[in-house]
């Protein structure tokens, strides 16, 4: 039989204590607070402004000549401006190589997140040379620097400031180099890392999934639940001696 109640009124005002043995994994995190000023949308881009075409233009001579690579290009803060660009991401679709990759500048806020994965076909075998898509928001919940979501068809996913293609090494391996995302502003979704893959060769995704985290407060039973359901992948947070954060994570296509 648990503790008694004790209901106290003082001036008008209903306490009411109860066993403190409270379950507090069942209750839901309450969202975070988006700030009364604070947009929620920001248009896609357009037209390409002279600038932002010499710096798109740039880019595609440095990826022909050798000079560069999609790493250094994600990595360098003067050519952040153009990451939201379909032509700038277009060159990085087309010059993925590479299993391993960094999609953020030295100077981006948060905690270093190093996701090690592996991707499998629908028989259990490696995926080699699968291309994989990747895309998050920052630390602040948000895919673009104006505003937590960009508006239009698919807008985050075709526009997102942090984002990077991949290839998978024979082994169907990779390795991406970020920072913890959080969720969205006013929202009670956990944060989470969207991925792509396409099978080599393949006219459509083969997986369209998520990475989240076990950590996360966010993550309800109740969301745990639907992520599950919705293949998503919990990945288990580890932390090493320098601070950065380690999540192990797998994806098997099923079709």
């Amino acid at each position: 039989m648990g503790s008694p109640m004790l209901i106290v009124i003082i001036s008008g005002l209903l306490f009411i204590f109860s066993n403190p043995c409270v379950d507090n994994q069942k209750i839901s995190p309450q969202p975070e607070a988006a700030q009364a000023d604070e947009p929620r949308f920001t248009p896609p881009p357009t037209e390409e402004s002279a600038t932002f075409k010499n710096l798109i233009d740039q880019a595609q001579t440095n990826l022909a000549s050798g000079k560069t690579t999609p790493l250094n290009l994600l990595t360098d803060p003067a050519f952040m401006p153009v990451h939201e660009w379909p032509r700038f991401r277009k060159l990085i679709r087309e010059n993925a190589r590479d299993n391993q990759l960094t999609i953020v500048t030295p100077q981006e806020p948060g905690d270093l997140l190093l996701v090690s994965g592996i991707v499998r076909d629908k028989q259990g075998q490696p995926l080699k040379g699968a291309l994989i898509y990747v895309y998050q928001t920052s630390t602040k919940g948000w895919y673009s620097d104006k505003a937590p979501h960009i508006s239009g068809n698919s807008g985050d996913e075709k526009h997102a400031r942090l984002f990077g293609y991949l290839k998978a090494n024979q082994a169907g391996q990779f390795e991406l180099r970020t920072i913890r995302p959080a969720g969205y502003p006013g929202s009670n979704l956990p944060a989470h890392i969207h991925i792509e893959i396409d099978a080599a060769g393949a006219e459509s995704h083969s997986l369209i999934s998520e990475i989240l985290f076990d950590d996360d407060p966010r993550l309800t039973p109740e969301t745990r639940e639907r992520a599950t359901h919705e293949r998503f992948f919990i990945s288990k947070v580890e932390r090493d001696g320098s601070g950065a954060q380690r999540v192990k994570v797998e994806f098997q296509v099923r079709d």
